[in-house]
């Protein structure tokens, strides 16, 4: 595992920033790449020397699988993977007051109208998962899990941090929650027909997740 570049694909509104912030502090500033875009990722990466390019031992940030392809180097990713439902309850309430673009964007939009704007809302983890192709499909993610060493559940944070711990040598895992979205009403204030609509939209990431979650309950009772 220490040879191998580590890779949170972190999936939005997933505890994602708690998690990374632990994440952190088992490497030095100049062995991570931190949420840089793809494209400035990149091309640091390629202006590096050979022997400096050793130097990598992770990369954290909202990308897609397939991002190992940059490095040419052996990896292990992990993810989270939450309930589609939360997730996307999280997200329209997080990004309705996110400063710049999506504030602007969402002052005054519904949350109807929302689910049919924003890519994230219709099956966004699978999205990521299946590394962005437009045929999205659960067979295809779960043949890109195979290349994961873990992925957590959201709603099991603590038991997927100690199983992380343990897969990858962590040191300290105390944590404080971050990017908390405060302002979000519960689900069963939510409703109806804003739930139903979540889930047509989500189909595929529903299923995802129950996969993953039966794959997470089993890997936590082996452990």
């Amino acid at each position: 595992m220490e040879r191998k570049v580590v890779i949170f694909m972190h999936i939005p509104k997933t505890g994602g920033t708690t998690l990374n912030n632990i994440f952190k502090r088992s490497y030095s500033k100049n062995e991570i790449y931190d949420h840089i875009p793809l494209e400035e990722m990149n091309k640091q990466f390629s202006q590096l020397k050979e022997e400096d390019k050793k130097t990598l031992k992770a990369v954290s940030g909202h990308h897609f699988y397939g991002i190992h392809e940059i490095f040419s180097k052996p990896y292990a990713y992990f993810s989270m993977m939450r309930h589609p439902i939360e997730r996307v309850v999280s997200l329209y309430y997080f990004l309705k007051s996110y400063p710049g673009y999506y504030e602007e964007k969402m002052k005054h939009m519904s949350f109807d109208d929302y689910i049919d704007w924003d890519p994230q809302a219709k099956n966004g983890q699978t999205q990521q998962i299946c590394g962005g192709e437009s045929q999205l499909s659960v067979e295809k993610a779960k043949e890109n899990l195979m290349e994961f060493e873990l992925v957590g559940i959201t709603e099991m944070f603590n038991e997927s941090l100690l199983l992380l711990k343990k897969k990858f040598k962590w040191g300290n895992i105390e944590y404080k929650k971050m990017n908390v979205t405060r302002s979000r009403p519960s689900l069963n204030e939510v409703p109806i027909e804003i739930i139903k609509k979540i889930e047509k939209h989500n189909a595929l990431d529903i299923e995802l997740f129950e996969y993953t979650k039966s794959n997470f309950i089993k890997q936590l009772k082996e452990s």
